[in-house]
């Protein structure tokens, strides 16, 4: 019955809604290419530089990612609606994304600024120089790269395209440039490529194509712009910040191949979340419109069995995926894996009580608290484990559970609170 229900909300939906339903088709594909593809490269790049090297390049990519988020700065989110509201008007699209870019030029200038700093300060970056630098080679993408622009007007299909090709360079470069361990920083670089190669293209589309005309933004709509986009860069930046401090500290702290297994354990996590997260943005619009708190009940439950089955499913075949990656059997990425199975049942929920619910009923400002609460749950159960010289990898990904479970609760509170959840009693 419920089912029944969920498909045929659905085929109303993309009935009613085709150029929706068409733009989150081609979100859908960005984000299954994105994520699955580098599976394909992945046990031939750690077979190929090794467990330690690959965990070099991923603690090279896991502190450039801070810098993507400090030039995006909540821009690639505010700037959806500037260009929404006045996608028919020529002169304001000017405008806009002369501003946006303008933003964007200064914080990559800033940023380049505080990775030459760091390259003589910090000993992981004095020490890898060559990859650091073909790691940031990414951050020029973000600044070229409007997705935001796209979005904005409802033309994904441009950036579907332009996106997996530059997914599929990589994967196939990975096969004809990397042939041993002292290639491990081109693995950086060829991403890189990638991406810079991605934005050019779409930049060159954005100029050519759209006819947008680049002027120099005038200090008050630069200011607004900048200010509006703040309460979405905290809210970003602690999800960046959550995702990527594991990793960071345990690049400090610990060896390089249990930078590597928090990485690897991580990236099976975000592939597994991919089906929910589908799920979760596919009854949306229905949820958002009919305010249905029944319906609401019932999809948490199918939401709860469905990655209860998931994440079983992972647990049983973690030595088998983690002898596919790595070509051995290594007790502390099985371990972890298993451990993010925790994660991913966990996180899969909040999804479903954060945008799914609270958004969905006008209720955006517990949804970000949660995110920007569990930020600061997270960083003193680090100090606490340092302080209690508890610092292993297995508890940092405890700690990453107990942070989710956090935002869990919080949520559920909030949704009783507003009375969205109203369970049947039997």
């Amino acid at each position: 019955m419920m089912m029944r229900f969920f498909i045929e909300a659905l085929k109303s939906k993309l009935r009613n809604n085709k150029t929706i339903a068409k733009n989150t088709g081609y979100l859908t594909i960005i984000e299954c290419v994105r994520i699955f593809m580098p599976f394909v490269a992945l046990p031939y790049i750690i077979r190929t530089v090794g467990m330690e090297r690959y965990g070099m390049v991923a603690l090279a990519q896991t502190i450039v990612q801070y810098f993507i988020v400090v030039i995006n700065f909540g821009l690639d989110i505010s700037a959806v609606k500037d260009v929404s509201v006045h996608r028919n008007d020529k002169l304001a699209l000017n405008r806009i994304v002369s501003t946006v870019l303008f933003i964007k030029l200064i914080l990559f200038l800033l940023c380049s600024f505080v990775l030459l700093v760091g390259m003589l300060v910090v000993p992981f970056m004095e020490q890898n120089k060559i990859l650091m630098l073909f790691a940031f080679l990414t951050c020029l993408s973000e600044l070229l790269f409007p997705v935001w622009y796209y979005q904005g007007i409802e033309k994904m299909k441009y950036i579907t395209i332009v996106r997996s090709s530059s997914i599929l360079f990589y994967t196939c470069s990975v096969f004809i440039f990397i042939r041993g361990e002292s290639d491990y920083p081109q693995v950086a670089l060829l991403q890189s490529m990638g991406n810079v190669l991605a934005g050019m293209i779409s930049f060159y589309c954005l100029l050519r194509l759209e006819g947008i005309r680049l002027k120099v933004p005038c200090c008050a709509m630069v200011w607004k712009m900048f200010f509006e986009s703040v309460p979405f860069w905290f809210s970003r930046i602690s999800v960046i910040f959550n995702t990527n401090l594991a990793k960071t500290v345990s690049g400090i702290f610990f060896t390089m191949e249990s930078v590597a297994a928090f990485e690897l354990a991580q990236k099976v996590s975000n592939a597994v979340r991919i089906p929910t997260n589908m799920l979760n943005q596919a009854v949306y619009p229905h949820i958002a419109r009919t305010q249905d708190k029944r319906f609401v009940a019932r999809f948490i439950w199918i939401n709860i069995l469905f990655a209860f089955v998931l994440s079983t499913v992972i647990f049983v075949v973690s030595p088998l995926l983690v002898s596919l990656f790595t070509g051995t059997k290594m007790p502390e990425t099985i371990s972890l894996m298993r451990i993010f199975c925790l994660y991913t049942f966990c996180t899969s929920i909040t999804i479903c009580l954060g945008s799914t619910t609270l958004v969905a009923f006008g209720h955006p400002k517990p949804f970000n608290n949660s995110v920007i609460y569990s930020t600061f749950v997270l960083v003193i159960v680090y100090l606490s484990l340092y302080w209690m010289n508890l610092f292993t990898i297995y508890n940092f990904a405890l700690a990453l559970i107990l942070a989710d479970v956090f935002v869990l609760f919080y949520r559920l509170y909030y949704c009783r609170l507003y009375r969205i959840l109203i369970f049947e009693k039997s």
